[in-house]
């Protein structure tokens, strides 16, 4: 392993798994440990990999790991801030999926540990670095658009919504669940956030 390899810890191996190919299919990312309540999910990605990395229950214990470098956070919402503040304590680059937080306080106060602690803090979004968006951040740079105040955007999702299926919505929320399954975390809008 050279030393510009970035060594990932993916927890969650729901969404965890897609962006644990992506990272593992680039020459300077190696995923290096998952971390999941659910041995087996672990077992099965973990086949698809080249490597053999680290398995772990506890996301505690994974960020206390020296050989982990970053982690990436693909749990139920509710969890992204918890885990996030735990990799940024133990020094751990982090990305988690979207959304970021699942209040906008909670979001504050993860932003304001990874700058304080000069970690990477960075939110996936699947269209991000797609040649679209790309395009359309050569456009600016160049300034086609002129002195931009204000731009708006739209996406369209020509698979459907993602599967949800009762192996991931438990009753009762809390770390096995999501937010919809709790009525008292349900008094938001879109995803748990409160709308403003």
């Amino acid at each position: 392993m050279s030393k510009s390899t970035v060594r990932v810890a993916i927890v969650g191996m729901g969404i965890g798994k897609p962006n644990g190919r992506a990272i593992s299919e680039k020459p300077h990312g190696e995923v290096a440990a998952l971390c999941d309540l659910d041995t087996g999910r672990m077992n099965t990605f973990a086949a698809e990999l080249a490597n053999d990395p680290k398995h772990y229950t506890d996301y505690k214990k994974l960020c206390e790991d020296p050989d982990i470098d970053a982690i990436f956070v693909g749990t139920p919402n509710q969890l992204h801030v918890p885990i996030a503040l735990e990799a940024v304590r133990n020094d751990k680059h982090v990305m988690v999926t979207k959304p970021l937080a699942d209040s906008e306080r909670a979001a504050k106060k993860l932003v304001d540990a990874a700058e304080s602690s000069g970690v990477v803090n960075m939110m996936s979004l699947s269209t991000r670095f797609g040649p679209a968006c790309r395009y359309l951040g050569a456009l600016s740079q160049e300034g086609y658009f002129g002195d931009l105040y204000y731009a708006r955007s739209r996406s369209i999702r020509r698979r459907g919504i993602p599967a949800w299926n009762l192996g991931f919505i438990k009753k009762g929320g809390g770390p096995s669940g999501i937010w919809a399954s709790t009525r008292s975390m349900r008094s938001g809008g879109s995803w748990g956030c409160p709308h403003r």
